[in-house]
C-alpha cells in the first residue's frame, strides 16, 4: 500500500512540474501527441504509458490545450476501449494483443 501511495505522490509532483513548464513556455503546447509524449519522456525520464497519462491529465485540467493532442488522445483511448471490448466478447485473447 505504501508503494502505491508513493507512486501517486510522485505522479502529483510530475503533473505539477509539467504544468509549470507548460505555463512558463519551456514545454511546447503545439506538438502532436507523439512528440508531446517524447518531450515528457526526455524531460522526466518516464515511459510511454506515464507520458501518455501525463498528457491526458494535463489535457483534462485544461493545461495542455491543443486540438491535435485532444483528438489523438481520444483516438488512443477509443482504440484501447475497442480492444478491451473485443477481448470481453472473445474475438481474441489477451495473448494475441
Amino acid at each position: 500500500m505504501a508503494d502505491k501511495q508513493t507512486g501517486i505522490n510522485e505522479d502529483d509532483e510530475l503533473i505539477e512540474d509539467a504544468a509549470e513548464l507548460l505555463r512558463t513556455g519551456v514545454f511546447k503546447n503545439d506538438l502532436n501527441l507523439r512528440k508531446t509524449i517524447t518531450m515528457f519522456q526526455r524531460r522526466f525520464r518516464i515511459g510511454w504509458n506515464r507520458g501518455f497519462n501525463l498528457a491526458r491529465v494535463l489535457r483534462e485540467r485544461s493545461l495542455l490545450v491543443n486540438f491535435i493532442v485532444d483528438e489523438e488522445i481520444a483516438d488512443e483511448l477509443q482504440q484501447k476501449a475497442d480492444v478491451k471490448q473485443m477481448i470481453e466478447n472473445g474475438v481474441f485473447t489477451e495473448r494475441h494483443v
